[in-house]
């Protein structure tokens, strides 16, 4: 049964990443070719993934929509998941394509799996094995020859591109890590749809939804209905979900599946070719990934059989 879970776990994990991938192409192109803001984005792709996932939790699952708000612990525990991790993560990370490139910004983004693994040292909820540190390393290593193609000379950093890239993986390691009582009291579809909901109404006072600030045509409505349903609302669902089945520092590695899809899917669209470095790159981080989370299960096992010896 624990395998079971563990293998429904990392399905979930990856499919979510897998899902963030296409949305990043997506969304470079509402960006770069239909001049979208940043904020009008952000905004309403999470208020209606909210509406569209709260209404899948009432409707379909007979959930009481409700019931997070009965508790003023659990409130409070909602908030700060919409407002700091939801907003931060989603918000600072386009901010950070527009300061630093897609690229680096990725890159940055992708140190969120450090801070878990820290964070969880810190807390001993986790020992210190040297060979996941390795793995982390080395997928890390994958990301950044996929997305530079080993080019250097392509990371150029202000002093607050690197804040705001920073600040979109400490995002990334709020949301992943703060809502985990929560979800596995009410569900990822409950607290995802609450957290995007709260997350989007606070972009209206900023850039609200009846105001776009660009033209909005049929184009631009297939764009974002695939931003909104697929790369928002299920892979979200999907990624968050995962964390009731694996440790948060798997479930983030595995995120490093999403810029593979993103310049695999963009290199089919676009017809270009893969340089020898980000097939490299590619091989590297699917090692890594695999590796992690096999050692993990070892470790997992051992840990088993010594406390029934014990």
């Amino acid at each position: 049964m624990k395998q079971d879970a563990r293998k429904k776990g990392l399905l979930l994990a990856a499919g979510g990443a897998t899902l963030w991938g296409i949305n990043g192409t997506f969304a470079d192109v509402i960006f770069s070719r239909l001049n979208a803001p940043v904020e009008w984005v952000v905004g309403t792709r999470l208020l209606l993934a909210g509406v569209l996932i709260l209404l899948y939790a009432g409707l379909v699952l007979k959930q009481n929509v409700f019931a997070i708000f009965m508790k003023a612990k659990d409130l409070v525990s909602l908030l700060l998941f919409s407002s700091i991790g939801m907003v931060s993560c989603q918000y600072l990370f386009f901010l950070s394509i527009g300061t630093n490139g897609a690229g680096l910004a990725t890159i940055l983004q992708f140190t969120s799996p450090i801070f878990i693994y820290v964070y969880l040292v810190l807390r001993k909820e986790k020992q210190v094995y040297p060979r996941e540190l390795l793995y982390i390393a080395f997928a890390f290593v994958g990301v950044f020859l996929i997305v530079t193609k080993g080019n250097l000379g392509q990371l150029e950093v202000s002093g607050n591109g690197l804040l705001i890239g920073v600040g979109s993986a400490l995002g990334v390691t709020f949301y992943t890590l703060q809502p985990r009582y929560i979800l596995k009291k009410y569900g990822s579809p409950l607290v995802v749809g609450w957290g995007m909901f709260l997350g989007g109404c606070v972009f209206q006072f900023v850039q609200p939804i009846w105001q776009p600030g660009f033209t909005v045509d049929v184009k631009v409505v297939g764009y974002m209905a695939f931003i909104i349903v697929v790369g928002t609302a299920i892979a979200f669902s999907a990624f968050l979900a995962s964390l009731n089945y694996l440790e948060p520092s798997l479930s983030n590695i595995l995120a490093a599946i999403e810029p593979l899809v993103a310049n695999v899917l963009t290199a089919i669209v676009l017809q270009q070719r893969w340089t020898v470095v980000q097939i490299v790159g590619i091989v590297t981080v699917l090692i890594s990934v695999i590796l992690f989370a096999n050692y993990g299960e070892k470790i997992k096992r051992l840990t088993t059989t010594a406390n029934v010896i014990d």
